[in-house]
C-alpha cells in the first residue's frame, strides 16, 4: 500500500482531523463545584426566566411603597431639611439638611433616604400627625419646627400632603 496515492489522501485527512478532535476534548472531566466567582449558571434550556422571590412596583425597589417622597422642615433662622424621592425615570434622590451642613445627591442621597423610607410604617390611610411623628422621628428631627410640609405620592397613586404651620 502506498501512502502517496491521491485517493488515500482524503482517508489520512479525516484520521488527523478526527485525532485532533479527540485529543482537543480532553479527558479532564472534572464536575466539583465552580469556583467562588464564577458566574451564575441557569439550568435547563437558558431561555426560561422565573419571578420568584420578585416584587412588582416601586416597593420591590426600596422596601417601601411610595413613589415620590418631597419632605421640608423649616426651623428658626431659615434653617431647612429637605429631602426628595421620586422613583419614576430612573429615580432622582437630594438631601439639603441645614442643620448638619450636608448635602446630598444621586446615588448618596438614594443611600442615605433608602433606610429611612424603609422605616416608615405608613400609607395613604395613616392618621395626619402619626405620619408626622414618623417621618421626625425617623428622619432624627426635632419637633420644634416653624413648618413642615410633606407631600408622598403613594404606590396605588394616592397623592397625600401634611402640613402644619407654628
Amino acid at each position: 500500500m502506498v501512502w502517496s496515492s491521491k485517493k488515500h489522501i482524503p482517508l489520512a485527512m479525516s484520521l488527523i482531523l478526527t485525532s485532533g478532535i479527540v485529543a482537543g476534548c480532553g479527558t479532564n472531566n472534572d464536575l466539583s463545584a465552580p469556583p467562588e466567582n464564577a458566574p451564575a449558571q441557569n439550568e435547563g434550556t437558558g431561555t426560561e426566566e422565573t419571578n420568584q422571590g420578585t416584587t412588582t412596583g416601586e416597593e420591590g425597589a426600596m422596601g417601601h411603597d411610595f413613589t415620590k417622597f418631597d419632605l421640608e422642615v423649616e426651623y428658626e433662622n431659615n434653617v431647612k431639611y429637605e429631602a426628595e424621592y421620586e422613583a419614576e425615570g430612573n429615580g432622582e434622590a437630594d438631601i439639603e439638611d441645614d442643620l448638619n451642613d450636608v448635602s446630598l445627591k444621586g446615588d448618596e442621597a438614594y443611600a442615605e433616604l433608602s433606610p429611612l423610607l424603609e422605616q416608615l410604617n405608613i400609607d395613604s390611610n395613616s392618621d395626619d400627625q402619626d405620619v408626622m411623628s414618623q417621618v421626625l422621628e425617623v428622619f432624627g428631627l426635632q419637633d420644634d419646627y416653624k413648618e413642615f410640609e410633606l407631600e408622598i405620592t403613594f404606590g396605588d397613586g394616592t397623592k397625600k400632603k401634611y402640613e402644619e404651620k407654628r
